[in-house]
């Protein structure tokens, strides 16, 4: 496994797991990954491997650590493709065996897998033609027949809003497996 750390400009930064604690935060020393921005406490969090599990958990910073745009109150599990957001900072775990583009260049992020994600015309140029259109440029996605560029804020838009979006489906999810189980 390895972290992917995109900073507000969009520039993205590969760390790979090497050991099976890396601490993140504002500190220059004792943390595995410095992240110099204001809203970054010294030791803001700690994302732990076990059994090849990534857990994520705030050490107690100020302006705390969101999963899928949700506070992290204790140690929570990461998924890859997972949005970790650490002031200024995305964050999401990749699989080792995702490709990397070129040399030194950091890997796309994942496309959604959800089944119940579907395709749109990007050339209709309907409204939410181009809302999936950012969409899906933001989450690292392939659009077919069109370009653009995709700035850090829309990028980040997306991919909250994928984050919230597989949230939601997972508390939809839960709902109808308590009423099927009951």
């Amino acid at each position: 496994m390895r972290l992917v750390i995109e900073d507000e400009a969009g520039t993205r930064t590969v760390v790979p797991f090497t050991s099976d604690e890396i601490v993140v935060g504002r500190a220059s020393e004792g943390v595995g990954w410095r992240l110099p921005d204001r809203n970054v406490s010294r030791r803001h969090a700690r994302f732990t491997r076990s059994s090849g599990t990534i857990f994520v958990e705030d050490l107690g910073s100020l302006t705390g650590t969101r999963l899928n745009g949700e506070r992290v109150g204790s140690r929570r599990r990461v998924r890859p493709g997972d949005l970790v957001e650490i002031g200024a900072y995305d964050l999401v775990v990749l699989p080792e065996e995702m490709g990397v583009a070129g040399p030194g260049t950091p890997p796309p992020l994942p496309a959604p897998t959800r089944p119940d994600l579907q395709v749109v015309d990007l050339q209709a140029g309907s409204a939410p033609a181009r809302s999936a259109a950012a969409l899906a440029g933001a989450a690292g996605g392939v659009t077919s027949g069109t370009t653009g560029v995709v700035t850090g804020a829309s990028r980040r838009t997306g991919l909250l809003l994928l984050g919230v979006a597989a949230l939601a489906g997972g508390m939809a999810l839960g709902v109808l497996l308590r009423r099927w189980l009951s």
